[in-house]
């Protein structure tokens, strides 16, 4: 079995995460505003939970291409597959963690970090490479289907996020390799 790297839960970084000295790992959620304490038991079902948004957005993109959906059909399936994932985690995974009474944030971290910190550089890599295929191949495809209007600029706008998200990839590779997470 290949030698693995264990993730505490102090290695987790993200825009809603936050390092507190007395309780450790909090999470804070926006919408009930208060802070929800992680542990290292945690972090296998937060590291889903954080994967959820790239996972809707993936889904949503191959629906165009796999079953023909226009871009706001694709548009409606991102925005019910995210909600659905969203509520789900609310309920079975963050309203069972104990509460964080009166703490302040102490320190967050960027989208960069949260990249350098929890995924390993081979993941990184791999996930440049297809950010970097999706960009390419999603105004091609609208190229070569005689996509028209919407659907053709909808083809274009997903190839050029797909680019701004390997250019984050890329930027937190990069701080990965420097800072030798």
């Amino acid at each position: 079995m290949p030698n693995r790297r264990i993730i505490k839960a102090s290695d987790l970084s993200g825009i809603f995460i936050h390092q507190d000295p007395k309780r450790g790992t909090i999470y804070y959620d926006v919408l009930s505003r208060k802070g929800y304490i992680l542990t290292s038991s945690n972090v296998r079902m937060y590291s889903l939970y954080s994967a959820m948004l790239p996972l809707c957005i993936i889904a949503a993109t191959l629906s165009v291409s796999l079953f023909g959906l226009n871009y706001l059909s694709a548009a409606i399936l991102f925005v019910a597959l995210y909600l659905l994932a969203a509520v789900a985690f609310r309920y079975f995974f963050f309203y069972k963690l104990p509460v964080a009474e009166r703490w302040k944030p102490v320190r967050t971290e960027s989208i960069f970090m949260f990249f350098a910190r929890g995924y390993s550089k081979q993941r990184l890599i791999i996930l440049i490479i297809l950010l970097l295929l999706l960009g390419i191949l999603m105004p091609l495809y609208g190229r070569i289907e005689n996509f028209e209007g919407a659907n053709l600029i909808g083809s274009d706008v997903l190839g050029g996020l797909a680019f701004a998200g390997a250019i984050v990839v890329i930027i937190s590779l990069i701080i990965k390799i420097r800072n030798d997470y």
